[in-house]
């Protein structure tokens, strides 16, 4: 085997075990292929480690040859002459001083001077002007002293500044790739040529090349490339991605597909139905590079804190030059305001909420929370009362038998075998539902011949010769079935709670009554006393009827506002906001979205792929009601975060420029104290990764598909 970047063999120990892995002689040609072949992000970043790592190498150098030039004023001020050798010899030192000193200001000086006059240019005020000016006056000083061979020379003290700063924004800029890695393990999902038929040919296309009408084959196995309409064939589709279900959808023809999903077992074909700018995917990864790109408040007031930093360094840097002259001549003129310029640099500043933001929304993705920007993370932080919707939100979209009603002097086994039998042979939610509560297991008089679904109202089956009928009450007025007046009074009692219930009756007769009501979620409870802990107020709003509302507030503990129309939950959610009080609204129908809107911060629940819900900055992929405590958690620890690298940023500044200008710092330690101080704030931001559930419901092991995995890799 040869060497991917070289050519040359490589030796058996470098080859690798299996895959299309490329093989490399050595580490020198391994990072070769990593700064040429990388792109994007990646590869400037290689670039800018490849160029750091260079000018190292030449300022450990430098520093060598500047030994003999300190070695040499110390001698001058004890009073010991400097031999002939020993001149020419520190005439030779400046010269290669001067030689490695010029490439390092080439590769770290030139860019930082490029982005200081584009910076000018769109007349925005860039610290890269302060920095390359006294960069530039140190070299220059420098560069005069060694061709009239009179003065120190300080090439080293320059080349460190720039391998300092440089070093700074290279950890800033793997910090943001880093918490980019959310946005790149998304568009990783899709293979990069898919197979597609167009007017008659198949041919082969990049998933970005997709149109409306396209017909896509998907075998087992593969992610679906795009979001379409199945036309033929059946398969349990993974959709966790999209929707946080982690049981597989089995889908079939005239199902939707969404972008990014995979499909588990069996061949697909699939028609294209949205292109891929707009699809579920394409939404998803513009929603994570918009947030990620937004401002917040915090941001807004880091960027006005750094540009009227800018006119005071130069003041005080002027100021520290003047002192300088008269204490210690021109020396000190050029290192005093050099020192100042270097350690007022706001790189700090600058990083503090950007760097704690990124990580934020890295781990919020690694949890499928969607926030839409910062300055709703931020606005988390203040939440103080949550109103709750209840169908879908607190309680599980799927229903469940409260009640089994015999009618008088019927048989309940032979009641309960053909209930069984009926729903066993329907996929609606509610026989589905009656199913699980018989979980009958012996065998029905007679196997069904015949079932019919009547559309809203019920189940026909023929069984034996005889009709049985499984639904309405509607259902069972128009196939003749009389009812009972012992059920009567039950129907009347649970129509009047509004409590959907199901009938089943034969030969003229209804002969018994199935009463269905909603579900809590497994962790609503637990996620609620979690709130609770949090001080946070609690309220739910439902248009559901108010003896339901009654038994839901008893169940949870929380005042409960029912009969509720939109614009009353509209009306409360103001009137709580009128109150002083930080709202936000969760919910997950689009009755809810009037409130979310008039909420500080509306959260829309299980949005999955619709992702682009206008009314909510924050969209829960999954349906887990202990995201919601972890999130408001997470929008505390953001700002704590925020708050604590602001005022570190402020401080070092303030303080680092007050020792610089009284000539008490040297520009070398501020370079080195402005790398150490970007190192806290990048490393106080990332102990936001580290956040983690304090529920028990939230601490549940969840099982996510290989890209979510890649994700909170990423974020972490």
């Amino acid at each position: 085997m040869t060497c991917a970047f070289c050519q040359l063999p490589v030796p058996p120990s470098r080859v690798p075990g299996e895959g299309d892995v490329p093989a490399y002689c050595c580490y020198g040609c391994r990072f070769a292929a990593e700064i040429t072949q990388a792109r994007g992000d990646t590869g400037q970043l290689s670039w800018l480690f490849a160029r750091l790592g260079v000018a190292i190498f030449l300022t450990m150098s430098l520093m060598m040859f500047s030994m003999f030039g300190y070695r040499q004023q110390i001698a001058a001020g004890q009073g010991v002459a400097a031999t002939e050798i020993s001149s020419q010899l520190g005439g030779l030192m400046q010269y290669l001083s001067l030689l490695f000193a010029a490439p390092v200001f080439l590769l770290l000086g030139f860019p930082i001077f490029a982005h200081a006059i584009d910076q000018t240019r769109r007349r925005v005020a860039s610290t890269d002007a302060l920095i390359i000016l006294g960069v530039a006056a140190a070299f220059l000083y420098s560069y005069l002293a060694t061709l009239t061979g009179r003065g120190e020379t300080y090439y080293e003290t320059a080349c460190a500044i720039l391998v300092f700063v440089t070093l700074g924004r290279w950890l800033e800029a793997r910090g943001r790739l880093r918490a980019s890695d959310a946005i790149a393990a998304l568009q990783r999902l899709l293979p990069d040529r898919i197979a597609v038929e167009r007017d008659g040919c198949n041919i082969e296309i990049a998933p970005a090349e997709v149109r409306i009408g396209d017909r896509l084959r998907i075998l087992a196995g593969q992610r679906i490339a795009a979001d379409g309409r199945i036309l033929s064939g059946r398969a349990a589709v993974d959709e966790q991605l999209v929707t946080g279900e982690s049981t597989p959808i089995e889908k079939g023809p005239g199902d939707q597909v969404h972008t990014g999903t995979l499909n588990l077992d069996g061949t697909l074909h699939i028609e294209v139905t949205s292109d891929a700018a707009a699809s579920t995917l394409a939404r998803l990864t513009a929603l994570l590079d918009a947030a990620r790109r937004s401002r917040g408040r915090y941001h807004r007031l880091a960027d006005r804190i750094a540009a009227v930093s800018l006119p005071v360094t130069i003041v005080v840097a002027i100021v520290a030059a003047v002192l300088g002259y008269h204490r210690d001549g021109w020396s000190a003129a050029i290192l005093s305001p050099l020192a100042v310029l270097l350690i007022a640099c706001p790189c700090a500043l600058g990083i503090s909420t950007p760097a704690a933001i990124w990580v934020a929304l890295g781990a919020a993705a690694s949890r499928r929370i969607i926030i839409r920007d910062a300055e709703t993370l931020e606005r988390l932080s203040d939440v103080q009362t949550i109103c709750f919707d209840k169908t879908g939100t607190l309680t599980s979209p799927d229903a469940r038998v409260a009640e089994f009603i015999l009618a008088e002097g019927e048989d309940e086994s032979v009641v309960r075998r053909r209930a069984a039998a009926v729903a066993g042979d329907s996929t609606h939610v509610l026989c589905l539902a009656v199913l699980d509560y018989l979980d009958e297991t012996s065998p029905s008089d007679a196997p069904i011949c015949e079932s019919r679904t009547i559309p809203g109202r019920g189940v026909l089956a023929d069984m034996d010769g005889v009709e049985i009928v499984l639904g309405s009450a509607a259902l069972m007025a128009d196939r003749g079935l009389r009812m009972p007046d012992t059920l009567q009074k039950h129907v009347d009692r649970l129509l009047e709670s509004a409590g959907p219930i199901m009938l089943i009756g034969w030969q003229d007769r209804v002969r018994g009554l199935f009463a269905f009501d909603e579900s809590l979620r497994d962790d609503a409870v637990t996620a609620m006393s979690d709130l609770r802990r949090m001080k946070i107020e609690l309220c739910v709003l439902t248009g559901d009827h108010e003896a339901r509302g009654r038994r839901l507030a008893q169940r949870l503990k929380v005042p409960v506002h029912a009969a509720l129309l939109p614009e009353e939950k509209v009306r409360h959610v103001v009137e709580l906001r009128n109150r002083g009080r930080s709202v936000a609204v969760i919910g997950d129908g689009l009755n809810d979205a009037p409130a979310m809107a008039a909420a500080d911060v509306g959260i829309a629940m299980g949005c999955g792929a619709d992702v682009t819900r206008d009314s909510a900055a924050v969209c829960l992929a999954g349906d887990e009601l202990a995201a919601i405590p972890w999130l408001l958690r997470l929008g505390r620890r953001t700002v704590r975060t925020i708050q604590l690298n602001l005022l570190w940023g402020f401080a070092y500044n303030s303080v680092g420029m007050m020792l610089a200008a009284t000539g008490r710092l040297n520009p070398l330690f501020a370079a080195g104290a402005m790398v150490c101080s970007s190192l806290f704030v990048v490393a106080n931001s990332l102990r936001l990764a580290t956040e983690r559930p304090r529920s028990h419901a939230a601490a549940r092991p969840t099982q996510h598909v290989p890209v979510v995995q890649v994700v909170r890799e990423a974020a972490a």
